[in-house]
């Protein structure tokens, strides 16, 4: 019920490769995650965090304490809660519970209906200023079609059942700006595409960073939206089938952060590697080259200094490198990532199992999710650079 306290007794482990200590904060009692890497979830004072779990049958949303091994329960949903992000002022977390967006406090647990998503649409991508004012998302059109690909697909490998045909069938997408002040919702862009990760910007609610949803190498994924001119800008434009550029977010001043590959021909495997950074309008972009493949999901250290990813390839011969937790140093004098093995994760990488990694806002440690232990679970561990294993070049 809204409200309950379910106690851990936290389960710790040393990493048999590098000795670093990863504890597990959840009870492994139904599946619990984090909302999508791109979205505020943790406390200011790194000390509370969002994740939905579905030990009561539907999932709901809950808080973690992660000093006190508790997790309370925010919401009672009829339909499930879904999607989230925390609104780090004001200690509200906004979610969607069946067509509804809601928001719900963190302490009190006091709740506000917001606005209904129309039928025919599904909302996903929650994410909210740092001030709570404003909340963005996106509005993706129905389609209940039948995938013929669907049955010849294996379980996620690089891209979901059915990816690749969806983005050539998939029909018109609505991203919406929700004023929390004004209690008004105004429509910022739309297109006959299917328009996912959507993240306001942390300080400024005038700007929305999305993409198209699609096979990276055939799509012009990121783009970038003003709110109080319509103007829709492309970032980090790839040549189609040569490079591809993804998984883009905001770092905490925000600047944009993705991540790069490259390939000389469309029917070669990628060679070169690479995070970028750039500004909002396109300006002092830095790359910085992986020795070897790049790391999956990248999410930046709040000095910009420092990411965390879900993959560490630090050899040439190494076979297993999405297997372990990675942090990056970025060398801006000579345009490297530098990537030291942190631990193992362990996920099976099915498409509800990535880890997601994030800092917590004080950048001390990482959080990520993994189903190691046969459900999905919330792990954390101490960003210690000084633990990792390094590359060899």
């Amino acid at each position: 019920m809204k409200g309950d306290i379910v106690t851990f007794d936290v389960e710790k482990r040393k990493d048999p490769q590098t000795g670093i200590e990863v504890t597990r904060l959840t009870d492994n009692e139904g599946e619990t995650d984090h909302p999508y890497f791109t979205a505020s979830q943790i406390t200011s004072d790194s000390t509370q965090l969002i994740v939905f779990n579905n030990r009561t049958g539907i999932k709901q949303l809950y808080v973690i304490r992660l000093n006190e091994g508790k997790m309370v329960q925010l919401t009672q949903e009829a339909n499930g809660a879904n999607s989230g992000c925390l609104d780090i002022t004001n200690r509200k977390a906004y979610y969607f519970g069946g067509r509804t967006l809601k928001s719900v406090h963190l302490d009190d647990h006091t709740e506000e209906e917001l606005m209904d998503i129309p039928e025919g649409f599904e909302a996903a991508s929650l994410s909210c200023t740092n001030d709570g004012r404003y909340v963005a998302f996106t509005m993706m059109e129905v389609a209940n079609m039948e995938l013929c690909t669907f049955p010849f697909e294996s379980e996620y490998q690089g891209g979901s059942k059915g990816f690749r045909e969806k983005f050539f069938r998939w029909p018109s997408s609505v991203i919406m700006r929700f004023d929390t002040e004004k209690n008004s919702p105004y429509v910022v862009t739309g297109e006959l595409h299917r328009m996912t990760h959507v993240i306001i910007h942390p300080l400024d609610g005038n700007q929305v960073l999305f993409c198209h949803e699609g096979p990276w190498q055939l799509v012009q994924r990121m783009w970038l939206a003003k709110v109080s001119t319509d103007e829709v800008t492309p970032l980090i434009q790839p040549k189609r089938n040569l490079d591809r550029a993804g998984h883009e977010f905001f770092c905490a001043d925000g600047r944009i952060g993705a991540q790069y590959s490259y390939r000389y021909r469309p029917d070669m495997n990628y060679i070169h590697h690479a995070d970028i950074y750039v500004n909002t309008d396109g300006s002092n972009e830095h790359r910085y080259y992986y020795p070897y493949q790049r790391t999956s999901h990248v999410q930046a250290h709040p000095t910009q200094n420092i990411g965390v990813g879900d993959g560490a390839h630090i050899r040439a011969d190494q076979k297993d490198g999405r297997n372990y937790m990675s942090l990056i140093q970025y060398d801006d004098e000579h345009h490297q990532a530098k990537v030291g093995l942190l631990c193992e994760h362990g996920t099976s990488w099915k498409k509800s199992s990535h880890p997601h990694p994030i800092f917590t806002p004080n950048g001390n440690q990482v959080v990520w999710g993994s189903d190691r232990d046969g459900h999905m679970n919330i792990y954390i561990a101490n960003a210690d650079l000084d633990k990792c294993i390094w590359s060899d070049r």
